[in-house]
């Protein structure tokens, strides 16, 4: 999904300016409250396919229980969920309430690439006027925006509230007010989330399946090999990956082979596998995928990959919670190579720890729901950044060790062959970053490893610093 766009507070005012598309607001409902886990129907929501951006309070309106404060609100909806039914909804309630109103909302425009914006607006039920400075310092209303899915499944926005129940709140100490927060669900995917078949019939999952989500099949050719047929020695087969999603059995098919073409003329030999790219379609709970290998031009040759007629099948997950917590580092940079507590701030790199020292520095991250539930190491994306003389270096992956405690721990080792064959630098500073989804990350502190004199590549013009 492609979300590459800026946004701005200015976008998300007031919206009295917006063109109105369509107008579905209802009358004020009351509603069942949020019962995450509990009922089958309801479920959090944080892959960024519904998320509420604005909410400040307008005019007032008098009826005849009161004059109430209006507030309205502005909700973005993915263009995948929207394109699957998913309709935007908002439970409320203040302070002294008992129970939850339901509100609709009215598509209108001003929304950024990839989504679709909503505008709600809470007219009763919500802070009274005219009341003391006490009564309006305690008073509040929770809001707990939703996606109603073709299905009748609710799915509460969590991208920016991470508790399992808990709700916006718009207060007195807050202005009356929600901003945009420019963190959450703005542009692309760093990371995809994938599945990799390889050469060595080995299946590897990087982040969790996640309904509502892209996902990346990656398939190496060299496990389906017997139709390679040919037509006017041209290459005429192909290969395709097949997707099954449960429970709605909607199929969807797509090529992973592709050819170099040296002179616009593709050979067999040229072959080279090539992503599918898949979008899970919001309410999935489980998907299956097979491959088929056929001759083409009138072959009947055909071979399957298919775990032996079973077909591969993975669970798709509910969006996960956001990483909590970063910490618990440990590091070696001694020749024992074994792990003591704390990260030194800074490292020196001379011609002794490249040559007979071990260098790395583990961590530990803790997402709940995750790490505390099983040690597979799937769901978290774990990286470090580099940077050598305050420039971007590279981007490589942590290494998961294990579970430990309550904690998933990993570790990053010094790339100490790659340093030295580098462009002539003086300082690295590398920092781990952590994510669920790929879009929103947990960063730990940033450190760095000095350059010594000593550790010197001899095509470097000098070794002064």
């Amino acid at each position: 999904m492609n979300r590459a766009w800026v946004c701005s507070l200015f976008l998300l005012g007031c919206g009295v300016q917006d063109e109105i598309l369509n107008d579905e607001a209802d009358a004020l409902n009351v509603a069942d409250a949020p019962l995450l886990g509990a009922n089958g129907q309801d479920g959090a929501e944080r892959a960024c396919n519904v998320v509420l951006r604005t909410v400040e309070r307008t005019e007032t309106n008098c009826i005849s229980t009161g004059c109430w404060w209006t507030f309205t609100g502005f909700i973005d909806v993915s263009q995948t969920a929207f394109d699957e039914g998913a309709k935007p909804r908002v439970l409320f309630k203040n302070i002294d309430a008992t129970t939850w109103g339901d509100v609709a909302s009215t598509k209108v425009t001003g929304a950024p690439a990839g989504y679709v914006r909503y505008r709600f607006k809470l007219t009763k039920n919500t802070v009274k006027d005219g009341m003391s400075a006490t009564a309006y310092a305690r008073a509040n209303v929770q809001l707990a925006p939703y996606l109603k899915t073709t299905s009748g499944a609710r799915l509460f926005d969590h991208n920016r509230v991470p508790g399992a129940l808990d709700a916006y709140v718009i207060n007195q100490a807050g202005g009356w007010k929600l901003e945009d927060d420019a963190a959450i669900c703005h542009g692309d995917a760093l990371v995809g989330r994938s599945l990799n078949f390889t050469g060595a019939f080995t299946t590897t999952q990087r982040g969790l399946i996640v309904a509502g989500e892209p996902l990346t099949v990656n398939y190496e050719l060299s496990r389906l090999t017997t139709c390679r047929g040919t037509h006017n020695g041209f290459p005429a087969w192909d290969l395709r990956a097949f997707v099954r999603f449960q429970p709605s059995g909607t199929v969807v098919d797509g090529s992973v082979r592709a050819f170099d073409a040296p002179n616009g003329v593709p050979q067999n030999a040229g072959a080279k596998n090539v992503p599918f790219d898949v979008q899970v379609p919001v309410g999935t709970t489980s998907l299956e995928v097979w491959f088929k290998n056929s001759g083409g031009a009138g072959s009947q040759c055909e071979a399957w990959d298919s775990n032996y007629g079973a077909n591969y099948v993975f669970t798709v997950s509910p969006s996960p919670a956001r990483v909590e917590w970063v910490g618990n580092g440990g590091s070696s940079f001694n020749r024992n190579c074994s792990r003591t507590d704390g990260v030194p701030a800074s490292v020196t790199l001379d011609s002794y720890l490249r040559e007979r020292a071990c260098a790395f520095v583990e961590t530990d991250v803790y997402v709940p729901g995750l790490t505390d539930s099983g040690n597979s190491g799937v769901g978290v994306f774990a990286q470090a950044e580099l940077f050598i003389d305050g420039a971007p270096f590279a981007v490589t992956e942590l290494q998961y060790l294990g579970r430990v405690g309550n904690d998933w721990r990993y570790q990053w080792q010094l790339p100490k062959t790659e340093l030295f064959y580098a462009p002539k630098w003086s300082k690295l500073e590398y920092q781990f970053r952590f994510s669920t989804d790929g879009r929103v990350w947990k960063r730990d502190v940033k450190r760095e490893v000095v350059r010594d004199v000593t550790f010197c590549n001899p095509s470097w013009a000098s070794c002064t610093l």
